[in-house]
């Protein structure tokens, strides 16, 4: 059964209007597991903090980390309980150099990329970058109201504007997510 999966949710009671956008499921962010597909994002510059949070969420949610400095962006490529690795404005400037790229290859670790908080170059690099370094890219919504859904069709036309090409434009929107549920399956259920 083929689901189409919107990757980041932040808010639960939007999950009704998913299905007029095209969904059949999302990872709703949430502390408390009241949804099929949980997650938690993790934003830290602290090692501390960071394994303290994996410890209490590992086994029940999928672990999205956000990090905020070159050491923690290094934990959580390597880290095999951090299942992703969300980048926006904010932590941009960490990915740059080819090592942290070629280091994010080698683990083969999923990457987040959340439209509304991410310029339009930003996008334009991770398109590029899917193409050599980085094998599975999530693009995300991370909607707190109805109308921040992104529909899969409108996630497609942006990313070709971007500089995808269409099929790998289709694939990021309709097959990562399943792709990355498959690959942390193991860790998740």
């Amino acid at each position: 059964m083929k689901l189409l999966i919107e990757p980041c949710i932040l808010n639960f009671k939007i999950k009704h209007f998913l299905k007029k956008a095209g969904y059949d499921e999302a990872f709703i962010e949430s502390k408390d597991s009241n949804s099929r597909i949980s997650r938690i994002t993790i934003v830290t510059k602290d090692k501390n903090t960071l394994f303290n949070n994996i410890k209490l969420y590992t086994g029940n949610k999928l672990i999205f980390c956000k990090p905020l400095t070159e050491e923690i962006l290094r934990i959580c490529i390597s880290y095999n309980k951090v299942n992703a690795i969300t980048v926006d404005n904010v932590n941009f400037h960490l990915f740059k150099r080819r090592a942290m790229l070629n280091l994010i290859r080698l683990h083969d670790k999923t990457i987040e990329v959340i439209l509304p908080y991410s310029s339009s170059y930003i996008i334009y690099k991770y398109i590029i970058w899917g193409y050599k370094w980085i094998r599975n890219i999530l693009f995300s919504s991370c909607a707190k109201d109805f109308n921040e859904i992104w529909n899969p069709l409108s996630k497609v036309n942006y990313l070709i504007l971007h500089g995808a090409d269409y099929e790998m434009a289709t694939y990021w929107v309709f097959k990562s997510p399943q792709v990355f549920l498959n690959n942390v399956s193991s860790n998740y259920y």
